[in-house]
C-alpha cells in the first residue's frame, strides 16, 4: 500500500476542508494541515471539529500568519514537509483547502506507484512566466499591498533599469518558476530539506522576494541531483483569466467536465451548495468507472 502524505494549506471553510479530507481518506493516508493564524479562533475551532469528525489520520501543525505574496506560505509548506518526514511516507502532495481530486483514490495511488519520476512540479518557460521583477528587487512581506511597499517597488524598478539588481546566492545560478502546487517523493522532500540546511543564504534570499511560493521549490529542486528526474507538470488543473492574480473558481456546471482531464487534482472550488452537489456527482462517476 502506498503511503501518501497530504499537505494542506487552509484558512477558512470548515465543511469544504472536511469534504476534501473525507474524499482522499483511506488506508496509509496521513493529512498534515496548516491553518493560517490570521483565521479567527472560532473558525479555526470549527475546522478542527469538522476534521476530527472525519476520523482521518490528521496532524495540525503550529499556526503562523500567512500573507499573500510572502515567504510565510513557503515556510508553512516546509514545516508540513518536516512534520511528515518524521513519520515517513512515499509521496507528499501539496494542496489548498479549495482543491479537490478529479479522479478516484485508486487511480491516484496507481498513478503515483507506477511513476518513474521523483516529483511532479509545474515549471513554466520564461516567456510564459517572467518573474524577474519578483527577485531582482527587495520585497518585504509586511509591506505587500501597502502604500510604502508599492512605493519601494517603484523605486527599485527604476534602480533595476540602471543595472542595480539583487544577485543570486550560490549555488543558485538561475530562477525557475511555476504554480505553487506539487507532488514529491519522500526522497525528494528529504533532498530539499538537506539543500536548505546546507545553503541558508538561499532561504534568506527568498525571504525578500515577491510570491516566492511560485519560485522557491522549483528553483531549489532544479539545483539538486534530482532535477533530471522531475516531471515539469504538477498534474494540477487550473484556469486563469486574463490579468488575474489567482485561478478562476469553477462554476458548478463546469465541474462534471473535469473528470475527463488527465490531471489528478483541480482548483479552485467554491464552498457553496451547488458546487458541493456537483463534486458529489463527480465522486459517483469515479466510483462507477474502472479507470485502471
Amino acid at each position: 500500500m502506498l503511503r501518501i502524505a497530504y499537505f494542506i494549506l487552509a484558512h477558512a471553510q470548515a465543511e469544504q476542508l472536511a469534504r476534501l479530507v473525507i474524499q482522499l481518506n483511506g488506508a496509509d493516508r496521513h493529512f498534515y494541515i496548516h491553518i493560517d493564524a490570521n483565521t479567527p479562533t472560532t473558525v479555526f475551532e470549527a475546522m478542527q471539529t469538522a476534521i476530527q469528525a472525519t476520523k482521518a489520520h490528521v496532524t495540525f501543525i503550529d499556526r503562523q500568519p500567512c500573507r499573500w505574496g510572502g515567504f510565510s506560505l513557503v515556510d508553512a509548506s516546509l514545516r508540513l514537509i518536516k512534520a511528515a518526514l518524521s513519520d515517513g511516507f512515499d509521496w507528499g502532495v501539496l494542496l489548498s483547502g479549495q482543491d479537490y481530486p478529479i479522479h478516484s483514490n485508486q487511480y491516484i495511488e496507481f498513478f503515483l506507484s507506477e511513476s518513474k519520476f521523483s516529483g511532479f512540479i509545474d515549471l513554466k518557460p520564461k516567456h510564459d512566466f517572467n518573474v524577474d521583477y519578483r527577485y531582482q528587487a527587495w520585497h518585504f512581506e509586511k509591506l505587500n499591498g501597502k502604500k510604502t511597499g508599492k512605493l519601494l517597488q517603484k523605486i527599485q524598478r527604476i534602480a533595476n533599469r540602471h543595472g542595480l539588481q539583487r544577485t543570486l546566492p550560490a549555488p543558485i545560478s538561475q530562477i525557475y518558476a511555476g504554480s505553487q502546487w506539487w507532488m514529491l517523493k519522500q526522497s525528494t522532500c528529504q533532498a530539499l530539506v538537506e539543500f536548505i540546511e546546507e545553503n541558508p543564504k538561499v532561504v534568506r534570499f527568498f525571504q525578500y522576494t515577491l510570491v516566492p511560493d511560485e519560485m522557491f521549490f522549483q528553483t531549489l529542486l532544479m539545483h539538486t541531483d534530482l532535477a533530471p528526474q522531475l516531471c515539469h507538470n504538477a498534474m494540477r488543473y487550473l484556469e486563469w483569466e486574463q490579468g488575474a492574480w489567482s485561478p478562476k473558481t469553477f462554476a458548478p456546471a463546469e465541474i462534471p467536465q473535469l473528470e475527463h482531464r488527465p490531471d489528478l487534482f483541480a482548483r479552485k472550488f467554491s464552498a457553496d451548495l451547488e458546487s458541493a452537489r456537483a463534486l458529489s456527482l463527480l465522486q459517483e462517476a469515479q466510483k462507477s468507472q474502472n479507470k485502471l
